[in-house]
């Protein structure tokens, strides 16, 4: 898949949403400090799925800035799927457990999701 294919304004619109994602990022900071020391003593990480979620998605969303061609979109497609935090059972414990505490990464989560499935959607409707 070529990205010069894709819609300067479906290009600017990926481009618009991750740039607020890492507003959203930096400005979460003292909620972030908050989930660390939460999370000292628990098996799992909140944040470690965030930053490994957040890492994957923004992975595409360079390729896709960067007219990458993109040699295999299927299994793109397969592994932005499997990306979703909310398949995952301790993270939606936890957030809907904490809607209200940590509002910051409330709107992160909800933003990453959907760049996702916005990724999602550019990947199947070009391949």
């Amino acid at each position: 898949m070529d990205t010069q294919t894709l819609p300067p304004a479906a290009i600017e619109h990926i481009h618009l949403l991750s740039e607020q994602l890492n507003q959203l990022y930096r400005s979460m900071q003292a909620e972030r400090q908050a989930i660390a020391q939460w999370e000292e003593d628990r098996e799992f990480s909140i944040l470690g799925v965030l930053e490994l979620f957040s890492s994957d998605i923004e992975g595409y969303v360079e390729q896709i800035l960067s007219n990458v061609i993109i040699t295999n979109p299927e299994k793109n497609l397969a592994h932005l799927r499997k990306l979703n935090l909310f398949d995952i059972d301790y993270f939606v414990v936890w957030y809907f457990a904490n809607l209200d505490t940590y509002p910051q990464v409330k709107q992160y989560t909800e933003q990453l999701d959907h760049l996702r499935l916005l990724l999602i959607e550019h990947f199947e409707t070009r391949r």
